[in-house]
């Protein structure tokens, strides 16, 4: 129990310097950074965005401003590339962080007769359900993520769905914020 609290306690901590970062460094940490990082240190910049993304899960934090940032400073093929990996090693962390804090227990004790319904409305509908979910932009991709693992669907078939949904709509983003760009 006390390794459970000191790991969330130092999720909290770590979420708040973050934010405290940014609040008192805002000339450091802003896009015209990133963009002379990613100029002069193309794959340091490339590992960073996909570290951000990678930890931006356990926030609940929208991929999409990243996304937007990334179009701006990288090659669409490679942000499409990196921006994958960072959401399906974010969703990876989210799936077994939930599981390590508790969340699956914790949704079977306080919402038991719900997560059942759940579950019985999942079976055999899981992986198009997940893609759904990952596809529609305004719902965080990590809830269902969360929900996943609390239900303990198999990892490999949550990831899959997040990376069908994801990839389709990143796509789309990409593409579409390249042509206007273009423009």
């Amino acid at each position: 129990m006390k390794r459970k609290r000191f790991v969330f306690t130092f999720w909290l901590l770590l979420i708040m310097g973050g934010i405290a970062t940014y609040l008192l460094f805002p000339e450091k940490i802003n896009l015209s950074f990133l963009g002379e990082l990613s100029g002069e240190h193309h794959f340091a910049a490339l590992t960073i965005y996909f570290l951000i993304l990678s930890a931006r899960g356990l926030t609940m934090v929208p991929s999409t401003p990243l996304l937007l940032a990334g179009i701006l400073l990288f090659d669409p093929t490679e942000l499409f590339a990196v921006n994958m990996a960072g959401i399906l090693s974010s969703s990876a962390i989210v799936y077994y962080f939930s599981k390590y804090l508790g969340f699956d227990i914790y949704f079977e004790t306080k919402y038991g007769k719900y997560t059942h319904k759940i579950r019985k409305g999942l079976e055999d509908k899981e992986l198009p359900i997940i893609v759904g979910w990952s596809f529609f932009p305004l719902v965080p991709t990590d809830l269902i993520v969360y929900v996943g693992s609390g239900l303990k669907i198999n990892v490999f078939k949550c990831l899959l769905g997040v990376f069908i949904g994801e990839a389709v709509l990143n796509a789309f983003y990409i593409f579409s914020a390249t042509m206007i760009l273009k423009i």
